[in-house]
């Protein structure tokens, strides 16, 4: 495949992080989390109608641990986004020609004067979003962004087929 190349803008870099957002927050470790802050949250509203019996008080807290709960949820969504956003931003800065090649070994992609050549089996996993296709690295939890307007389907397909 000949290299495609296409200039980052502030709104790509936005709608990649997002998509890389999405993908941190949907991991299976990050499932995890969500099923066991729903489980605290259940948790902690059965809580605020537990009995008290006559001439005691609630346990400390009762009342704030919804909201505390809520409060981590909305955090942990906002610490993807805002990782995301950086990780995005510091691969592709703004108004760098971002392009990428794939070829029989190895994956080639540059952004600005960096470049890099990596071997298909380097990667575990390539999820596709919206605007970024997310190569998730081998023993690693994090991922390599390319923009998805850089492959097209027939491209994605072969991707799929080298990584696996």
């Amino acid at each position: 495949m000949p290299p495609r190349s296409l200039t980052v803008d502030e709104s790509l870099l936005r709608r990649m992080a997002r998509d890389a957002a999405i993908y941190s927050l949907t991991r299976p470790l990050a499932i995890v989390m969500w099923v066991a802050l729903a489980g605290a949250l259940a948790l902690s509203i059965l809580n605020l109608n537990a009995p008290v019996p006559p001439g005691q008080e609630p346990p400390f807290g009762t009342g704030w641990m919804p909201p505390v709960v809520i409060a981590l949820a909305l955090y942990a969504v906002w610490l993807s986004v805002a990782s995301a956003r950086r990780a995005v931003r510091a691969a592709m800065p703004v108004e760098s020609v971002v392009w990428v090649s794939l070829e029989d070994e190895v994956l080639k992609m540059g952004s600005g004067t960096r470049r890099s050549d990596i071997a298909y089996s380097t990667f575990q996993q390539v999820r596709v979003g919206k605007d970024a296709v997310l190569l998730k690295l081998r023993d690693a939890s994090v991922a390599t962004a390319i923009p998805r307007a850089l492959l097209t389907d027939d491209d994605i397909a072969v991707l799929r087929s080298r990584v696996s």
